[in-house]
């Protein structure tokens, strides 16, 4: 039941620890930067073990929980009237503040990437067109899993004809909807033939395809190589991938948000995790090898820029909106109904994460993958 969540799911608290106090760091330079006051910047999450040192005002201090740290400003527990309190600095200011936090995730997520490119990526240097195509996953009771299909086979031909490239394979099987085929496929040393009938349209499941497989190119080692760039070029690369893993996120939470609201919208393949879907993930990634586990710290890095920008009390965007309606009020909004506010959202917050927790752990423990169709 537990085979895969070894030791290596340990490998998800310096992960997610690392990501945590980078986003505070963030938060805690452009505080001393626009004028608040900082009380403590702290190691690690209380209760605390000890104080390090105080330098400027700020004590330095090592806790006990070690994930991430913290950052405790003026006006967040006392001090509410201090002129350079976090709630009475200029609206800008605190703008600022709340955004340096997802900043310093992006830029993270940069520089991992450009880690990654400088170290050396394994890219493959053949065509895609020429390539074999391999079964990357099989959905359950699809026409696929009935005939025995398996993910990590390699199609060689459907109905007869030599099968080269994700195009010519998706074209041959959308072509004879509705129709018997056989499938030649190599599974490790063996040939195997398989017959299935791939879907017609109106009987595809939302997120499958006719056959109900997931393909990739399959990649021969001896068309992949280690390629390495200069740090100039692996810095534009972080920067560019990064920008595209941006733009890939918010179009599946678009995706996700469509879904929800509108039922004859079919949901985006995958699915929200928690803390333990993301342990169970960091497990198997961190078996693959330190530049998969580099991959998914960045990955990982993104998503809580994003999802932390996102207009929700007692997330850093929620915070950011309230100072944007100041500005353009022009008037103050209360603090106690601002902290009101973003207490009631900490407390759905908490309350969504215990739900994705409970559906994590039900997944682990019925066997299930950490994410659906995962």
């Amino acid at each position: 039941m537990f085979g895969n969540f070894q030791l290596t799911s340990l490998a998800v608290i310096p992960v997610l620890g690392l990501l945590i106090f980078v986003h505070e760091l963030g938060h805690f330079l452009a505080a001393r930067w626009m004028g608040v006051r900082v009380h403590e910047f702290g190691f690690g999450y209380p209760p605390r073990m000890l104080k390090l040192f105080e330098r400027n005002g700020v004590e330095y201090t090592l806790n006990w929980l070690p994930f991430g740290g913290f950052v405790r400003m003026a006006g967040e527990d006392d001090d509410f009237d201090a002129p350079d309190a976090l709630p009475n600095v200029a609206p800008w200011r605190r703008i600022v503040v709340m955004a340096a936090g997802p900043v310093m995730n992006l830029v993270a997520a940069v520089l991992i990437f450009a880690t990654m490119f400088m170290i050396g990526t394994p890219t493959y240097i053949g065509d895609p067109d020429k390539a074999r195509v391999e079964i990357v996953a099989v959905a359950e009771n699809s026409p696929a899993d009935m005939a025995g299909v398996q993910a990590g086979d390699i199609i060689l031909t459907i109905a007869g004809e030599e099968m080269y490239g994700i195009d010519a394979v998706s074209e041959a099987i959308n072509s004879r909807a509705g129709q018997q085929v056989e499938i030649t496929l190599q599974r490790g040393d063996e040939i195997v033939t398989v017959s299935l009938t791939p879907r017609l349209p109106e009987q595809i499941p939302p997120g499958q395809g006719a056959s109900g497989v997931q393909i990739a190119t399959y990649m021969n080692p001896e068309d992949i190589r280690i390629v390495r760039q200069n740090p100039v070029a692996a810095l534009l690369g972080g920067i560019r991938h990064t920008a595209e893993m941006i733009t890939m996120m918010i179009a599946g939470l678009a995706e996700l948000i469509r879904a929800a609201i509108a039922p004859d919208v079919p949901a985006p393949q995958g699915g929200v995790g928690g803390l333990v879907a993301i342990g169970r993930i960091a497990a198997q990634v961190a078996e693959e090898g330190l530049s998969d586990l580099l991959n998914l710290t960045a990955f990982l890095s993104i998503n809580l820029a994003i999802l932390n920008l996102f207009p929700i009390p007692a997330l850093d965007g929620g915070r950011i909106v309230f100072a944007a309606a100041e500005m353009v009020r022009r008037k103050r909004i209360p603090p106690e109904k601002e902290a009101l506010v973003h207490f009631a959202g900490f407390a759905i917050l908490i309350a969504f994460m215990l739900i994705i927790t409970f559906v994590d752990i039900s997944n682990w423990l019925a066997g299930k993958p950490p994410l659906p169709g995962g």
